[in-house]
């Protein structure tokens, strides 16, 4: 269990506590806590002859109530307390030590100036993972909440904003001109993305697996300063969950049974250039932690190693997954989602981008021939206008390398130079139709009750879910598209579905 830390600036209202006979902000939030506080960490600014002082007279108070709380002083140098580039720094510098060690960090938004205040907020709950709390003479001590549904609000927003900035550029560069982007939507995304290239910011791209998210993160790479340098791709899924330190960060010769040299990390592999974490939803949260730190302090620490390695790393990282959802139930970090997601990209699926599904496909025809051309008696493969309609009608669930597999097994049943229907057909793998999918066939023009339908619908969901996540409604309401546990138990309750 992590301890309790009171990350602090002395404020002149908490020097005078003792002859106000009052506890002051620190000694307040110390008192009337309901859960000790380890240590308290005080940043003194000014006054630092009666700090001393102060520390000796908060000790007494302490002792009386049997808090064994350790007091830190912190003498910072700052030439005006309202120099939010230098309050930034100190604040960032702390944080970064106190977070990335067995610390839970609180930080006192009472004392200290309106500077020092906003900045606890920015970096408190935008970047580290920090509690804040706050006194008042009317109320005491009191816990601060930001609602989760603001920081929501806030990245929809800009979202929207940069999808709005991005629309307005006109053209594409070469970098991404491979890019088949006929469609408004895959307009939009190649747009966002070249924007986001200019910027040596880190970035998700959002999209269903085989949306072609490499291939976008290859190009926004392409389009950056740091073209001349490392792309290096990573599957995070595909990682031993034993392995992922020593992937990412490097070992040590003799860090563990195998290490029989020293080895880079991906981190270093790729410095100076950009390192694309490809499904990052499947990181545990261990190694989630340790790559927020690496992100924030740039810098790596090798397993087995006892110094840590600068590197200077570009990060984009890709998932299939909703990370927002992900965040509610506790199985992905809210801190390293917003350290992350400062540009994001969410792919259309295929289906929503048929206007782009000719091009495409004639480059992947291209793509095959050329591949397959010093094959013994292969012939080149051209596609039919109704082979193209074949492929638009259909709903292409693996997206683009679903696409390009179905043609290279049609290129397998065509003898000749022509691929059409029924090659397209006979290559397509057919999925059975399950759950709600399958439900969906009865004939309306009978008529139907569609409270039944729903109620069939979402009983059979819910129930293969907790099914399949042995009764865990976290996991089981995130497989059903739910926002959060509280949700499901909600249905379970109105359905009269028992817990499992």
């Amino acid at each position: 269990m992590k301890k309790q830390l009171l990350l602090t600036w002395l404020g002149k209202h908490d020097l005078d506590a003792e002859s106000n006979q009052e506890l002051g902000a620190i000694g307040s939030i110390l008192m009337e806590t309901p859960f000790p506080f380890d240590e308290v960490h005080i940043l003194v600014q000014n006054w630092k002859e009666q700090a001393q002082q102060y520390e000796s007279w908060l000790k007494q108070v302490l002792r009386k109530q049997s808090r064994n709380t350790r007091i830190v002083l912190k003498p910072v140098e700052l030439s005006s307390p309202i120099d939010y580039e230098a309050i930034y720094g100190i604040v960032h510098e702390q944080l970064a030590a106190l977070t990335s060690s067995d610390f839970k960090v609180t930080l006192n938004l009472t004392s200290g100036t309106p500077a020092m205040t906003a900045i606890w907020v920015l970096l408190g709950k935008g970047v580290f993972d920090c509690q804040l709390t706050q006194t008042s003479r009317q109320d005491g001590a009191s816990k601060v909440e930001l609602p989760f549904d603001v920081s929501v609000a806030y990245q929809q927003h800009q979202d929207a904003r940069l999808g709005s900035i991005a629309s307005a550029l006109p053209s594409t560069n070469s970098e991404f001109s491979h890019i088949q982007a006929n469609s408004t939507a895959m307009k939009e995304c190649v747009s966002l993305a070249q924007r986001i290239a200019q910027r040596d910011i880190p970035a998700i791209i959002h999209g269903e697996t085989g949306s072609g998210k490499e291939v976008m993160a290859n190009a926004i790479h392409s389009g950056s300063l740091r073209a001349e340098k490392p792309f290096v791709a990573v599957n995070c899924g595909a990682i031993p969950e034993s392995l992922i330190d020593s992937h990412l960060f490097g070992h040590k010769k003799g860090a563990f049974t195998g290490a029989v040299a020293d080895s880079q990390g991906y981190f270093e592999v790729a410095s100076g250039g950009t390192l694309f974490l490809d499904e990052v939803g499947e990181l545990p949260l261990d190694a989630q932690a340790k790559l927020l730190r690496a992100l924030q302090q740039q810098e790596i620490m090798p397993v087995g190693g006892s110094k840590p390695v600068k590197v200077d790393v570009r990060i984009i990282a890709a998932t299939h997954r909703n990370l927002l959802t992900m965040i509610d139930d506790g199985s992905f970090r809210e801190d390293l989602f917003y350290r992350l997601a400062v540009g994001v990209i969410s792919l259309p699926p295929l289906r929503e981008r048929k206007e782009d599904i000719e091009s495409l496909v004639s480059v992947l025809i291209d793509n095959l021939n050329d591949e397959a051309k010093s094959q013994p008696g292969y012939i080149s493969k051209k596609i039919s206008k109704e082979g193209i309609e074949f492929i638009k009608s259909q709903r292409w669930s693996g997206n683009i390398r679903e696409l390009w597999n179905t043609l290279v097994r049609a290129s397998i049943w065509s003898d000749g130079e022509i691929l059409d229907v029924e090659h397209l057909e006979r290559a397509l793998i057919l999925r059975t139709k399950k759950g709600a999918q399958a439900g969906l066939e009865f004939d309306i023009a009978s008529g139907i009750d569609i409270n039944e339908v729903l109620e069939k619908t979402k009983r059979y969901a819910i129930e293969q879910a907790l099914k399949i996540t042995a009764g865990q409604k976290g996991k089981a309401a995130r497989l059903i598209g739910l926002s959060n546990h509280q949700t499901l138990s909600n249905w379970m309750k109105q359905l009269e579905i028992p817990d499992q």
